[in-house]
């Protein structure tokens, strides 16, 4: 196993995840988008829900102790390198030892402590050179890639790095297929969906959801962008 890679996702279970919130957001739209529902659709679900997908792509998301990209830091990676034509996604996640103290809200959030940091976090540099290392050019996804990309890209910046990847939104993508929604933020989306929130505000835990949001969005739409 690759340094960095955590354990596999079976996309089975993903797709039982993206073809329910399509349902449970979409006011009973599966039988217009799939057929029948007196017939078994299930490998064309299946497809459908994968076809407008690239073949290989990573979704990720990082937690930070703050909103400031220039003045807070990452404090934990988690990405999902998505194989559309594979029975499996491989994960990879790892914490960051910050240079100051974790607040305790940001504590309070993500269950991330400032022993666990330090104990189980790597330096920076050697975790972002595993992440980067880890997405090679495949596109990112991410659920709000404006924030993402900030904190990213500041860490890049300061190691020497520059990340080229194309970049998707989930969070515009749901928008974009559930426009009359009140709220759009990832917890609210997984609620409505009855999607798991168990490991909400760590990172791995949100790219599984980010993940199964930004292909059901790109179902619903016919489109990644």
């Amino acid at each position: 196993m690759e340094s960095g890679v955590v354990g596999f996702i079976a996309i089975s279970v993903l797709l039982l995840s993206i073809l329910w919130l399509i349902y449970k957001l979409g006011k009973g739209i599966l039988p217009i988008l799939f057929g029948s529902k007196h017939h078994d659709h299930s490998a064309d679900i299946s497809r459908r829900s994968l076809d407008h997908l690239p073949a290989q792509f990573i979704v990720f998301d990082l937690e930070t102790t703050g909103l400031n990209a220039e003045e807070d830091e990452v404090i934990e990676f988690g990405a999902i390198r998505v194989n559309r034509d594979a029975k499996h996604h491989e994960v990879f996640q790892t914490l960051v030892r910050p240079r100051k103290p974790i607040p305790t809200k940001i504590t309070e959030l993500t269950g991330i402590t400032q022993s666990m940091a330090e104990l189980e976090g790597k330096q920076l540099t050697d975790a972002l050179q595993e992440f980067v290392a880890f997405i090679g050019d495949l596109p990112l996804v991410s659920f709000n890639a404006e924030f993402d990309m900030a904190f990213l890209n500041n860490a890049a910046k300061q190691h020497g790095m520059q990340i080229n990847n194309p970049v998707s939104c989930a969070l515009i993508m749901a928008r974009r297929a559930w426009p009359e929604r009140k709220s759009y933020r990832l917890a609210d989306l997984a609620k409505d969906g009855n999607l798991s929130t168990k490991d909400s505000h760590r990172a791995l835990g949100d790219c599984q959801r980010a993940l199964i949001v930004y292909t059901a969005a790109a179902s619903l739409l016919g489109t990644t962008r």
